[in-house]
């Protein structure tokens, strides 16, 4: 008998942060759960874990759906990056299970529901795991060779047969493993309902592409996604899921032929960048999948995901976002490619900027939006782009300038000749983090360097946040506090060690803490003392490229994913 609990969180791949952080470098310019019938769980080694999901949730992608399970309750969708649950009762997403580093070196070769209660049996290389998510519940039973078929037994309530390597085993529901001379008799046999199952009773779901991808806009490149997987419930026969190689998990009316998407995660599986919305958050992944690339949306409960691919005229797969900037209906994202303007309402269109028409340089690492449109910083200095496709002169953009005052020019003259490597907007001045040093651009005035003796305040300025009346400034040496309204000298906040994140990525504040994040780990320093350091991989999966701070949660884009951290009542982490 062999039986282990399960760790629902995948150590981050070497890899995986390698390339993240070559990519940062390019951006930046450095840059026993009982069912209702129940059985008695007595003898289970397992215990039910405490779950710690609802305050730190990291949300990878789940996209490319592999195979589909049904449940009576659940609908389970097996990726690469873990098995996505759904609640096909109360229509709602329940935590994801990831594997730990030893079950993710080989796939998912075979899933199959409980047909008895609210679980699912998971074949990989060398066991068997039973999943249970009522109760975060994990069991999982070690076989010989790789699983390939699961069955069970009518007249066995509980126990499944698992054929491996041409071999049998009787698993039971505590972990017992019993070698057995083959499955049971044909009338007892209980098998999980496959696509094979699906196209057999529904015929018209063969070529179900033109049904899963009806809503195929006219500016997007064509959706060519296969069908992979899929499954019936028992209890609702008409009731069906598909899986597909990039699009997710689809729930089908096999009678009316009606299909609708069932959104979950990002649309990559790494975040680099993640931008606060009224109930939400916006992301934008890595720019390292070859077959799609996008926005994705993100509420606060984790309950509604949206997805917006790149255009024909704008695609974005490929993309290496470094910075994004939203107000109202609109996005604002700088990439190694240029400007990228997204429209967040229902008409998702997207618009660019590059050299070609105006931009200094394509690679842009720092974004500001306004009412009249974006400051941009670039490798090669400063510029206001319009959101009309007009533009006034700087000073007039920092007043806020309305479409109706521009002139019709869609990119400023370039500010500086410099990267700039960060941007915030106090009141009508705007401040500047370059490579050599802090700058401000006051409406109506001349740019000009801050008063102060600090030498810190003239090298590279990392990144820049705005909160209560204070102007905070990383570099690679401290993190610094200003009166933007000057008058008051420079001071160094040495509660918070740069050093602890590694190369410096981001930083963030409110009126409760102070959050600085980078390649090695992230510092969160409340207002009115103390610290917490998270590191990596023990706190948080990998570097951490871009944070924003709601009233309830910090949201971290991590080479992993979206990792959404809960705050205590003092704003913290608890």
């Amino acid at each position: 008998m062999h039986a282990r609990n399960v760790s629902t969180l995948r150590r981050p791949r070497a890899c995986m942060r390698n390339a993240i952080v070559a990519a940062c470098a390019i951006a930046s310019m450095s840059c026993a759960a009982a069912s209702n019938n129940a059985l008695d769980q007595s003898s289970m080694r397992d215990t039910p874990r405490t779950s710690t999901h609802d305050d730190w949730r990291l949300i990878g992608s789940y996209a490319d759906v592999r195979a589909v399970a049904v449940a009576r309750s659940y609908v389970f969708a097996a990726t690469p990056n873990g098995v996505s649950v759904y609640d096909r009762v109360f229509n709602s997403w329940l935590a994801p299970l990831t594997l730990t580093s030893g079950l993710a070196d080989g796939p998912i070769t075979v899933m199959a529901g409980d047909p008895v209660e609210d679980a699912v049996w998971i074949g990989v290389t060398g066991g068997v795991l039973l999943y249970r998510p009522r109760t975060e519940q994990a069991v999982h039973t070690i076989i010989t060779g790789i699983p390939d078929v699961i069955l069970f037994d009518r007249s066995l309530i509980g126990d499944a047969f698992v054929r491996a390597g041409g071999q049998w085993t009787r698993v039971s529901r505590a972990g017992i493993a019993t070698p057995v001379t083959g499955p049971p008799p044909a009338a007892q046999r209980v098998a999980a309902q496959t696509l094979s199952d699906v196209y057999a009773r529904y015929p018209g779901l063969r070529n179900g592409s033109p049904l899963l991808f009806r809503e195929q806009r006219s500016d997007r490149p064509l959706r060519n996604y296969q069908v992979t997987s899929g499954g019936l419930s028992l209890d609702t026969p008409s009731d069906v899921w598909l899986g597909t190689s990039g699009d997710g998990l689809y729930r089908v009316d096999g009678v009316l032929q009606h299909a609708a998407a069932l959104r979950y995660g990002t649309m990559e599986r790494g975040v680099a960048v993640v931008g606060l919305a009224a109930d939400g958050v916006w992301t934008v992944g890595l720019g390292l999948t070859s077959f799609r690339g996008g926005l994705t949306f993100a509420s606060n409960d984790l309950q509604r995901w949206r997805w917006i691919d790149g255009t024909i005229a704008v695609p974005m797969i490929n993309m290496r976002p470094g910075s994004m900037s939203i107000r109202g209906s609109r996005a604002w994202i700088g990439t190694d490619r240029g400007l990228v303007r997204a429209q967040l309402d229902a008409s998702e269109q997207l618009a660019s900027w590059t050299s070609l028409n105006g931009l200094p340089d394509d690679r842009v690492l720092a974004v500001s939006a306004t009412s009249a449109g974006v400051w941009v910083g670039t490798a090669r200095g400063l510029v206001f782009v319009s959101d009309s496709g007009a533009l006034t002169t700087p000073a007039a953009a920092l007043r806020g300038a309305t479409p109706r005052d521009l002139r019709l020019q869609s990119v400023s003259a370039p500010i500086l000749n410099i990267p700039v490597l960060a941007l915030q907007q106090v009141g009508d001045t705007l401040w500047i983090g370059t490579v050599s040093g802090l700058y401000a651009l006051p409406a109506g005035g001349a740019l000009s360097a801050p008063v102060g003796q600090d030498p810190s305040l003239r090298r590279r300025i990392s990144a820049l946040a705005y909160s209560d009346t204070a102007l905070f400034v990383a570099t690679d040496n401290g993190v610094m506090q200003l009166k933007p309204t000057g008058g008051v000298e420079p001071q160094r906040l040495t509660a918070i060690n740069v050093a602890t994140v590694g190369q410096v990525t981001r930083l963030a504040a409110d009126d409760r803490i102070i959050v600085l994040t980078g390649t090695d780990g992230v510092v969160v320093t409340q207002r009115h003392g103390g610290t917490r350091v998270l590191r990596i991989p023990a706190d948080v999966p990998g570097p951490v490229l871009d944070v924003v701070l709601s009233r309830e949660f910090i949201w971290f884009a991590t080479v992993e994913g979206l990792l959404r951290v809960r705050r205590d009542s003092d704003g913290g982490i608890r």
